[in-house]
This record gives structure tokens, sequence and C-alpha cells, in this order.
């Protein structure tokens, strides 16, 4: 019996190294992709609420190719990948299948333009004004769009992921199965919109008004939605799998068939929001207004109390 006192001992103490790893494995998963708090420092803020002095820093800053060279000044009518198109007026301009690959359009006016099927991608577009125009199935991945004005314009099919939107004015955007994976919306406006089975996952949207937006069929995985604003959103079979969604709110929404499987529920408003077989599995931090409705797993039915009660 002596000789299996080290034998015990031995593995007492690997149970207490193992242990605390098996608490930490059994984390929600929601607490391991957001382990710091929301971040709401420095926060960019739509064009027209920017000071005329930080528009001309960004506008007229010296950016430098790869290679250290300066971008050439671009011709319209022959566009070419990396080409310089700042103080450029493209309003209306027609780009059907062109290639600007890497290309500046700080502080361009780009309005009312045609340019689907296009590429686009690491291109610069900050306080660029691309209102009404339309990028249906191109390539706009890795894209500087911070603070540029994006109102009404069409990206329906298109590739965006990777991109920088933070505190881009995206007012009745249109992206129908669109790809938003990975992006930055912190702070962006995003009101009035469509994004019809468009993929948001591993996105960033801290503090983004998705009032009356229209998402169904999206896929809202593992991303940051704290203090959004959902209200009177359609979120029909939408997925916020494993979503942060501290002081979301979605008063008057509709999440019919909606998935909140593995979400942090924290502080969110559901008042008037409509359920029908949506879906709070292993949820946490779920309201207590809004636990009470839940039956195997599940609510249907419309919320009575606000239940950001936590």
């Amino acid at each position: 019996m002596g000789r299996q006192k080290p034998t015990l001992f031995l593995i007492f103490v690997g149970f207490l190294l193992v242990f605390p790893n098996c608490v930490r494995n059994n984390d929600p998963i929601v607490h391991k992709l957001f382990p710091d708090p929301p971040d709401t420092s420095n926060l960019f803020y739509l064009s027209n609420f920017t000071s005329m002095e930080v528009r001309k820093s960004v506008i007229f800053d010296t950016v430098f190719l790869e290679n250290g060279e300066l971008r050439k000044r671009g011709f319209i009518s022959i566009p070419q990948d990396y080409d310089d198109f700042r103080f450029a007026n493209l309003d209306n301009m027609y780009w059907r299948g062109d290639h600007v690959v890497g290309g500046d359009f700080r502080g361009t006016s780009f309005r009312s333009a045609r340019c689907n099927e296009g590429d686009f991608s690491n291109s610069d577009f900050r306080f660029c004004d691309m209102r009404w125009s339309s990028f249906n199935n191109s390539c706009l991945t890795n894209c500087l769009f911070s603070r540029a004005t994006l109102f009404r314009v069409h990206v329906n099919d298109a590739d965006l992921e990777g991109s920088d939107l933070r505190g881009a004015n995206m007012f009745g955007v249109e992206g129908h199965r669109t790809n938003f994976r990975n992006c930055d919306f912190t702070n962006a406006l995003m009101k009035e919109s469509e994004f019809l089975d468009a993929d948001f996952t591993g996105s960033k949207a801290v503090l983004v008004k998705f009032i009356i937006t229209v998402f169904a069929g999206a896929k809202l995985d593992s991303i940051d939605f704290s203090y959004a604003d959902f209200t009177g959103a359609g979120l029909e079979d939408v997925s916020f799998i494993h979503s942060r969604l501290i002081d979301a709110d979605f008063r008057g929404s509709h999440l019919q068939g909606a998935n909140f499987t593995g979400a942090d529920l924290s502080g969110c408003n559901f008042f008037a929001a409509e359920f029908e077989s949506t879906i709070f599995t292993d949820a946490v931090n779920i309201p207590e207004g809004i636990k009470e409705l839940i039956v195997d797993g599940q609510i249907t039915g419309i919320c009575s109390v606000g239940g950001n009660d936590n």
C-alpha cells in the first residue's frame, strides 16, 4: 500500500492543475469571444458631424503604396489599380466590371455611380460621398469606408469582408446576400436598410442604429452588438448565435424564428417584440421579464415587459 501513495499523490496534483482549466472551458462561448468590456472610446462620427479640420487631415494625408511610391493620378476614362482619384468628380460614373484595386477615393464625390461587378478591394473611401451609387456583385474587401456617406448605396451580392465602416452613414443601404464578415461598423448609422440573407459573422457593431432595418434570414453570429438599436427591425429567421447584445434595444422588433443560442442578453429591452419559436437555448444573462416566457428553450408571443431589468 505504501508504494501506491506517490501515485495517488500525483493523480491528485494533476487533478488540481486540470480542474481550473475545466472550469474556464465551461465558460459560455460568448464570454470567450468577448473577454473585455465593450469599447466605446475614440468613436468615429458621421461625416456631417466631423470637423473640417479632421476631414482635411484625413483627405490630404500622404499615403504611400507598399513599395514606397505615391499613387499616380487616375484617368476617369481608363481607371487603373492603385490610382489616386481624390478631388475627382465621379458622379454618375459608369464603370461596369472595371478594376481599381487599392484605389484612393478619399473625399471624392462618387454619387449615383454604376460600378457593378468591379474590383475595388483594399481601396480607401474615407469621407467619400457615394450616395445612391451601385456596387452590386463587386469586390470591396478590406476597404476603408470610415465616415463615408453610403446613403442608399446598393451592394447586393457584393463582398465587403474585413472592411472598416466605423461612423459610416449607411442609411437605406441595400445589401442582400452580401458578405460583411469581420467588418467594423462601430457607431455607424444603418437605419431603414435591407440585408436579407447577408452574412455579418465575426463583425463588430457597437452603438449601431439598425432602426427599422430588415435582416430576414441573415447571419449575425459572434458579433459584439453592445448598445445597438434594433427598434422595429425585421429579424425573422436571423441567427444571433454567440453574439454579445449588452443593452441592445429590440422594442417592436420582429423576431419570429430568430436564434439567440449562446448569446449574451444582459440588459436587452424586448418590449412589444414579436416572437414565434424564437430560440434562447444556452443564452446567458436573459432578462427576468423574458426568462419567464421561455418554454422548452423557445418563446412564442408578444413581450409585454421591457425586459432590461437585470
